[in-house]
């Protein structure tokens, strides 16, 4: 972070009170005023020090912005579809209903940003970091996040049919009524996520780990969870229709009132498993039951 010391040190100045003056605390600039002038005039600004700038509604399109500081910058309701922005920090940043359509953010740092109400169409977000930031009600429809950290980050609501989220860290996030339909999770960390009455028909969660997460009444019609972990996870009222829970590991997992109709669970382990009722559990999904 860039800082400016308004005193100057010269001869007239003692050495001690010249000492005593470094010390006191720096007045930082809150931006560079070149860099915001370039890029309120939707010039490409790469590496720029944007932050705290005030520019809500702004449009620019294709710029390029790569590695940019827009710490706490306010771009509520902004156009700046198909920009480069990979490596920018939008820490803290205000996005919401911001076009950021077909915009490249690959590593990224979105942590606490808001982009709930965003559309993101087809932006690429691989190896972003974005701890507890808000994508509720965002469009993520065909979105790559590829290996992106997103702990305890919110999609409540959220759209993202065909979004790629494979072997991402989704740690504590709350998917609760996302549309997630055709969606890639394969070797996705969902350890304790929330996707309870989310919609998602045909997504690819094998080898997910979903230990803990909540299902609760989601809709998995057609999905594919071969090898996945759903240990002590709630699926209660779920629709499994035709689900592949091959090799799954279902140990503790609660499936009460599900709908498991032509559900694959062949080398699956289910001890403990409380199934839907008259559901029998075949003996050979308890075979490897640890002690």
């Amino acid at each position: 972070m860039n800082a400016t010391r308004y005193f100057h040190c010269n001869a007239a100045l003692s050495a001690v009170l010249c000492g005593a003056l470094w010390l006191l605390p720096a007045v930082v600039r809150a931006s560079d005023p070149d860099d915001v002038a370039r890029f309120r005039a939707g010039k490409s600004c790469v590496k720029c020090d944007l932050r705290y700038v005030h520019a809500p509604d702004m449009k620019f399109k294709d710029a390029d912005i790569r590695g940019a500081y827009m710490f706490n910058i306010n771009l509520s309701g902004a156009r700046i579809a198909g920009a480069q922005m990979q490596s920018v920090n939008l820490e803290e940043a205000n996005l919401e209903r911001a076009d950021l359509s077909n915009t490249r953010l690959d590593r990224a740092v979105l942590n606490g940003t808001n982009l709930s109400g965003a559309t993101m169409i087809g932006a690429t977000l691989a190896q972003v970091v974005a701890n507890k930031a808000n994508f509720d009600a965002a469009d993520l429809s065909n979105a790559d996040l590829t290996t992106a950290d997103l702990r305890s980050s919110s999609f409540i609501f959220a759209f993202a049919e065909e979004g790629n989220f494979m072997s991402a860290d989704l740690r504590d996030t709350n998917f609760t009524k996302a549309r997630l339909g055709g969606a890639q999770f394969m070797n996705a960390n969902l350890t304790r996520a929330n996707f309870s009455a989310a919609r998602l028909l045909a997504v690819d969660m094998r080898e997910a780990n979903l230990s803990f997460s909540n299902l609760t009444a989601s809709d998995l019609s057609y999905s594919n969870l071969t090898g996945a972990v759903l240990r002590g996870a709630n699926l209660k009222g779920a629709n499994l229709t035709g689900v592949n829970l091959s090799n799954a590991d279902l140990q503790g997992a609660d499936f009460t009132g599900a709908e498991m109709g032509s559900t694959l669970l062949e080398g699956a382990v289910a001890c403990n498993a409380k199934m839907p009722m008259g559901m029998v559990v075949p003996p050979a999904l308890l075979a490897k039951c640890e002690d």
